[in-house]
């Protein structure tokens, strides 16, 4: 069962004495849930250990982010901070992206070739697909990182900046992995040329989502996504906003209740119950297979009746869901540039609505949201400049990943 691979995984990225290669058909069900309680336990260590040390890495700089702001991203809104990078930062960091681009050293990639299965660049196009700094061929190495490429010490300052910004998160979020200095944080330069726009979707999913060849396989995850734009003196008429797909609910007022957004206890976010209940995916269960569930009072509420394997794509999770409750309930994924999930009615351009939140890609602006739960979008670049962004995700350990076993 996919219980017992996920709990042995789990228990072998915590320890370095496993075997190579792990025989799960001769385990009883006890011995398979020990594993499991054992890797949990391990993790939570883990995350106790990682948490004190945000703890003091953050008391020995100052705080980057309101109270206020660190609230909307907890609730699952957008933080929106204006004139974060200075100015004259901002405008090394423009011509770099600049000089790099001069050389070659950007990528076309979109989303129109994973809407169709397609894994490689063939399709897309610099005219209607965002590009992004890749410079480097060498895969275990990202290009911001590697020396000889453009303005190295430029990049390296910007890192310092976000390096304190990630500390103050991992702590206020409570997301203790995310404060780890290692290379599984991602960050590059973004490059819209005019009428480059990239459709609605998701910067993070369950793994059980993700399907067999691409589930499961990372030791971490996205989890909260930020982005800094470099434009100069960038008008509204010239199009490129970031438009944001909140819940239907939020607003300056909305809560979460009964949880965390994003995930819980290692289970990711799928979608809303009631507006403002997250619903986690349980990939845990002894079954093998999976349920739906939300939190009150400190547990868990199931509200499949029987636990379920997730389909093959496109997925509807509603149908999993007792039909009283199916209207209460609001997928997180709808969109159609999102393979991975039903509702393929939904437009492909979303709509500007009230729910919604549009921002204008001014230089030196940071914007901050949950990877899991901010579905969102870039709006057509209309003027005849090019958009200029640096873009990027704070990692925090994903349950697990397995390899090697049989």
């Amino acid at each position: 069962p996919s219980f017992t691979r996920k709990s042995l995984a789990r228990t072998r990225a915590d320890t370095d004495s496993s075997p190579a290669s792990i025989n799960i058909a001769t385990m009883t069900q006890t011995q398979r849930f020990l594993c499991l309680m054992v890797a949990l336990f391990s993790w939570a260590e883990k995350d106790v250990n990682a948490l004190s040390a945000a703890a003091s890495a953050t008391k020995a700089s100052p705080s980057m982010l309101s109270e206020a702001d660190v609230a909307k991203i907890a609730n699952g809104g957008v933080a929106v901070l204006p004139g974060f990078v200075p100015p004259d930062l901002v405008e090394r960091m423009r011509a770099d992206a600049k000089k790099l681009k001069a050389k070659g050293a950007f990528r076309p990639d979109g989303l129109s070739n994973y809407a169709r299965g397609n894994s490689d660049q063939q399709g897309f196009s610099q005219a209607s697909d965002r590009q992004t700094f890749r410079g480097s061929g060498n895969a275990s190495q990202q290009s911001w990182y590697v020396e000889e490429l453009g303005d190295y010490k430029t990049r390296m300052g910007f890192d310092d900046l976000l390096g304190n910004l990630r500390q103050q998160l991992a702590l206020e979020l409570n997301r203790p992995t995310m404060a780890a200095e290692n290379s599984k944080h991602e960050i590059t330069y973004n490059w819209y040329e005019p009428g480059a726009k990239l459709g609605r979707h998701l910067d993070e999913h369950h793994e059980e989502t993700k399907g067999p060849k691409l589930g499961w396989r990372y030791p971490s995850r996205r989890s909260v996504t930020w982005l800094v734009y470099l434009n100069d003196n960038w008008k509204e008429a010239e199009g490129g906003a970031l438009l944001c797909h909140p819940r239907s609910a939020h607003n300056d007022d909305a809560f979460v209740e009964g949880g965390t957004i994003g995930c819980h206890e290692g289970n990711l976010q799928v979608g809303w119950m009631d507006d403002h209940a997250p619903v986690y995916l349980d990939a845990f269960r002894e079954t093998g297979m999976t349920n739906l569930y939300s939190c009150k009072d400190s547990s868990r509420v199931y509200w499949s009746k029987r636990d379920f394997d997730v389909p093959a794509q496109p997925i509807d999770f509603k149908v999993f869901l007792p039909k009283h409750v199916q209207p209460r309930f609001e997928q997180i994924s709808t969109a159609t540039k999102d393979p991975r999930f039903a509702n393929a009615s939904d437009p492909v351009v979303a709509t500007v609505d009230a729910t919604n939140l549009e921002v204008m890609p001014a230089g030196g602006t940071l914007v901050l949201f949950d990877s899991v739960t901010m579905p969102h979008s870039v709006l057509e670049v209309t003027g005849d400049r090019q958009r200029i962004a640096a873009t990027g995700w704070f990692h925090e350990d994903s349950q697990f990943a397995f390899e090697g076993i049989v």
